[in-house]
Order: structure tokens, then sequence, then C-alpha cells
């Protein structure tokens, strides 16, 4: 049995940037295990898997090496490109739309219909947010992050644990620099372990490696190496609520893009609008290119 894949650059403003995916047309059927081994075989993030049955009905599903998990940012653009080359989208006139149902949310995509490449791709979410307030000392979190400490607390941020997918220890950076420079110290970063319950950190600061957004993002856990600089697209809800619950951003909508990697690794681009209010929630739209690198056959017998 032949499975057609493409290979697409999400978040990328050029090709050979942003994150790879691998999306496989699964409309053969394949069972978790099947998919497992496939999201082992390319060896990437994350695989995505588009199915559609007899009455053309989609669904979508994304793995890693370790089995099925969520679908973040950069998923559901890919997702979304190939269900359009797929026709499973909805002609809206003006764009095209595509659903994904991810627990009991319906995640939104927007597809411009121009032909001109790249592909910009835009998603919406209702974020329900938990935020704790209570973090480590940022004494602490500088030598967990192998920095020096004035790095973080001349930032006009805070650090803050906050969960909407995930739990997130959020720590903000006075320059980008400082954020690539940083590095888990193993022993520091196990003692914060027995005060936090988030395995990873969003480190962030104003400014750019680009030189077109408005922040830095890096995602750091002791699983990672030091100079690994993973998609951000997973957190972004995180971040996203992060924002919103400074006391100094108004309500209202907001826009803004953050960027990924490093000057000698890929880069990516994201660009985000949220809405806040009185309440709790917080609407948010987050967008960027997708670019189609290629595709290709896996032979599975």
């Amino acid at each position: 049995m032949a499975l057609d894949y493409s290979l697409l650059d999400v978040f990328a403003d050029a090709p050979f940037q942003g994150t790879q995916i691998p999306v496989v047309d699964g409309r053969n059927g394949l069972s978790d295990d099947d998919k497992l081994s496939i999201a082992g075989e390319f060896q990437q993030t994350e695989t995505v898997f588009v199915d559609a049955d007899d009455q053309g009905k989609s669904a979508v599903s994304v793995y890693n090496a370790k089995g099925k998990t969520l679908f973040g940012a950069h998923t559901i653009l890919a997702a979304s490109y190939v269900a359009t080359e797929m026709g499973l989208v909805t002609d809206r006139g003006s764009y095209l739309s595509f659903d994904i149902a991810q627990n009991d949310q319906l995640i939104h995509s927007f597809i411009d219909k121009s032909d001109t490449a790249p592909s910009t791709i835009q998603f919406s979410r209702i974020l329900t947010p938990t935020v704790d307030r209570y973090t480590p000392d940022v004494s602490r979190i500088a030598k967990a992050l192998s920095v020096d400490e004035k790095h973080i607390t001349f930032s006009k941020y805070k650090p803050l644990m906050v969960s909407v997918d995930q739990p997130t220890l959020v720590v903000p950076f006075t320059k980008a620099q400082h954020v690539l420079d940083a590095s888990l110290h193993a022993e520091h970063w196990k003692e914060l372990m027995s005060e936090i319950y988030a395995t990873h950190l969003l480190l962030f600061a104003p400014g750019s490696i680009t030189g077109s957004s408005d922040f830095h993002g890096r995602l750091v856990s002791p699983d990672l190496a030091r100079d690994v600089f993973p998609p951000i697209g997973n957190v972004m809800p995180e971040f996203i609520a992060y924002l919103a619950e400074q006391q100094h951003t108004a309500e209202g909508t907001h826009t803004f893009s953050i960027d990924r990697g490093s000057l000698n690794t890929r880069k990516s681009v994201l660009h985000v609008e949220f809405d806040k209010h009185a309440s709790r929630e917080v609407a948010c739209r987050i967008g960027g290119n997708v670019i189609k690198m290629g595709t290709g056959s896996l032979l599975v017998s």
C-alpha cells in the first residue's frame, strides 16, 4: 500500500525555514499503531494525518514519536493546507474554512484563496486559561537557566505559570540574545521541579532575530539539547493568555508577531491577534505562511 504525503514548511517566510511538518493522506485507513510507526519513520517533531470516510467527513490527528498528541499552531496550519488540496474544506466566498475537533472545542481555520505562494492560513480559538501567580524566586529561575538574574528582573514582565493545553512556566527576558544564551542547569532545574508542575519553560523577550517580529520565543526542557530550538506553536495559547493576564494590557484587540529559532537555524514567524475582555475567556487568531516543499509516497506493506 502506498501512502501519499506532503512535506510542508509552516510559519515560514521563505523556503527551508519554519517548522517541517509531514502530512499523510490517511484515506486508505490507518490504525493508531500505523500512525505511530509512520511518525517514527519521519522523525519530525510531529506528523499530521488527514483522513476522510466515504461520505467525505474529515478527521485529522497528530502524532509524535511517543503517540497521539494535541494539535498545536503549526500542525493546525499543516492539516488545513493539505485538507484544502484534498477538497475537504468549505468555500466561504472570499476564503476557505476547515474545522478541527479537539477535546470539547472546534478549531476554525481560514485559508486564503490566493493562488500565489506561500499560502496564508489563520485559525481561531477561545482560550480558558488557568493562571498561577506563584513561581519560584527569580534568582532560582536564573540559576536553572544559567543566566544573569538581571536579564530577567529588569524586564517589564514577570515569570508566570499558565495553562491552557499544558502547564507552562513563561519566563521573560530583557533581550532576544539572552533567550538564545539560556541553557538549563540540571541540578538547579531538578530543585525547581519539586515546586512547579510544568515540564518545560517558554522563554521570551521583546525584539526579534528575523527583523520582522515583536517578540522572540524559545521552548526549553530537560529533554532538549542545548542548541535545539523546537516549534513554539504548541505553547502559543499559553503565551497569549500570559499577555492577556498582564495589568498593562488594556481591554480590546491586540496584535503581535513572534519569531523562533536562531541566526544559524531555521526560523519561524507567527502572527497573532487576541481579544481581552472582562471575561476570563480570551479569543485569539493565530496565522502564518505555509510553503509546500515536496511530496512523496510511503510504501507500507
